[in-house]
């Protein structure tokens, strides 16, 4: 297994808590997380680390899941439907894309053997003008026109 918990993994996750103002974090993990739970141990209210993704697993503002966890595309769609708003999936693979890109998941980077996909809820589907109820009827057209 290749190591991926280098410092800059760290920020990289430590920008995230910060920026978004996270108080519940979830990590899926089998590797020792100590450092990066001591470097952001004065961000966060809770976090919870889960070896694998189970029943067991509760809600949290986000889930992170790292590159030595082993998922199903069925618990990926579990979290992100039942248990989180937000998402970010580290794979050392790059042919997962395809898959976690059906689940909506969006490629944020690759850095040589590591990759990131992210879902978050709020920015997947924005809101459009057209898509009302004025804008789908045309009622002013009904006596008009014949369909």
């Amino acid at each position: 297994m290749k190591n991926f918990l280098t410092s800059k993994f760290i920020k990289y996750i430590g920008t995230i808590v910060l920026e978004e103002k996270l108080k519940e974090i979830a990590i899926v993990t089998s590797s020792n997380i100590s450092e990066l739970v001591e470097k952001l141990s004065s961000t966060f209210n809770s976090i919870n680390v889960y070896n694998k993704i189970n029943n067991l697993c509760s809600p949290a503002e986000i889930y992170f899941i790292f590159p030595d966890s082993e998922y199903s595309y069925e618990e990926i769609g579990l979290i992100k439907n039942s248990l989180t708003q937000k998402l970010i999936i580290f794979s050392f693979e790059d042919n997962v894309k395809a898959n976690l890109s059906k689940l909506g998941l969006i490629k944020e980077f690759s850095d040589k053997d590591l990759c990131c996909y992210s879902y978050n809820l709020k920015t997947y589907n924005i809101k459009r003008d057209w898509n009302n109820p004025k804008g789908w009827a045309n009622p002013e057209n009904f006596d008009k026109y014949r369909w």
